[in-house]
């Protein structure tokens, strides 16, 4: 299949078929009201009319936006699948916008495949203008300023890695992806208004999210071992064993020295670790390198503090959860959500009796981004779909013991 051939989407991406549209920016500007976000806007939406980066919402909630496997604009029969009318990309980016007017994010966390199919070829690559910048930052947009924190997937991987690390200081500051040859990194964000002060019990946990993103198919490279892996042809030394041991030794010391210490512990990635997709459980076979990976990461987090889990590479929206009955003294939860619906074309669903029994929801019917909305003790992430519809809606509860369906 061709989502499996990376240089052959590459080809694709590159060739005369390469499109595109006028009408794309010319229907910018007529869609400037979405009354679907009038609930929105008033449960999470800002008191005032100051809009700049470090402003938070009436309820000092920490909002951020995720989009996952988004860059497919202009490659035909991809962006948005056979199907889809116009520009599956560009659709949900005008839906961020527009909701970007009334909500806006702290930051965006991608969730890798940023440019299909085979990444960038360095900074200079059309692709940065035709599929980000053009896309969410050009004609006055509502996230024109805000700061993307990407992380990479699979067919980045078959691409210029160190471009996209270099592209934050070569070109363009809003991007982020690292520094020097470790496209991996966290950041703490302050969870509510800057006088605000810590109301635990335990006054060495701070009023903090972290956001720890990791290179998923770098990390591959260490935890596959010797085991088949997706486009092991066209890897490079970012995705080798080498850099796959150091990126797990910094994921350790991360773990280990902030454990405790944050409100949330939230891990950005690529693939899937639970996932009731139809190409899950056929992957872990074609590729077993994945589902070892798969496993070690799991058993990783889920004895750590790791609160939620977000990746891509699943071309739906899908949440599942695990509980683990002895992580000191009470019941932690880590929630998995698969947010891989920016533009490709979707995935099928496996039947319910078939699904993982982690599996709380999973839908494939839209494309779309997620909101995120953290407060000390709530972590809200609403599903909006390309036509602005929201379409999926999860609460997280800090004090929550046991995995179920909460909104």
């Amino acid at each position: 299949m061709l989502f499996f051939i990376c240089v052959m989407v590459a080809i694709s991406s590159f060739s005369s078929s390469f499109t595109i549209p006028d009408e794309e920016e010319v229907e910018e500007g007529k869609l400037r009201t979405n009354h679907l976000f009038e609930e929105l806007k008033e449960r999470y939406g800002r008191s005032s009319s100051t809009t700049n980066r470090n402003n938070r919402n009436r309820n000092n909630n920490l909002i951020f936006y995720t989009i996952g496997d988004w860059g497919v604009r202009g490659i035909d029969g991809i962006d948005g699948g056979k199907n889809f009318p116009g520009s599956a990309q560009m659709a949900v980016a005008r839906q961020m916008k527009l909701l970007a007017e009334h909500v806006q994010p702290h930051f965006i966390a991608t969730l890798g495949d940023n440019f299909y199919g085979s990444g960038v070829a360095d900074v200079n690559d059309r692709q940065w203008i035709d599929k980000y910048e053009q896309v969410y930052l050009g004609n006055n947009s509502s996230i024109r300023s805000t700061r993307w924190f990407a992380s990479l997937g699979d067919h980045d991987h078959c691409g210029n890695v160190q471009a996209q690390i270099d592209y934050h200081s070569a070109k363009n500051y809003l991007w982020h992806l690292g520094h020097g040859k470790a496209p991996y990194y966290h950041k703490e964000f302050r969870i509510g208004d800057e006088s605000s002060t810590s109301d635990s019990d335990n006054d060495n946990i701070s009023d903090e999210m972290q956001l720890i993103v990791i290179d998923w198919v770098g990390l591959e490279g260490l935890l596959a071992g010797k085991e088949k892996r997706r486009f092991e042809t066209q890897l490079g030394e970012f995705a080798s064993a080498e850099a796959g041991e150091e990126q797990l030794n910094w994921l350790k010391r991360v773990l280990e020295r902030g454990h405790g210490k944050y409100r949330w512990r939230v891990v950005t990635a690529h693939r899937p670790i639970i996932s009731a997709s139809g190409g899950f459980a056929n992957d872990n076979v074609a590729y077993p390198g994945e589902s070892s990976t798969r496993e070690a990461l799991r058993v990783i987090f889920e004895n750590s503090d790791v609160d939620v889990y977000i990746n891509g590479h699943d071309h739906t929206a899908q949440h599942a959860c695990t509980q683990r009955d002895d992580f000191g003294g009470r019941n932690k939860l880590t929630h998995y959500v698969t947010n891989g619906i920016g533009g490709y074309e979707l995935h099928h669903l496996v039947q319910n009796e078939n699904r993982p029994i982690e599996t709380l929801e999973a839908k494939n019917t839209f494309h779309g981004f997620a909101m995120h909305s953290v407060t000390k003790d709530k972590f809200d992430t609403v599903f909006i779909g390309h036509d602005g519809k929201v379409e999926l809606k999860l609460s997280f509860d800090k004090t929550q013991q046991q995995c179920n369906r909460v909104e």
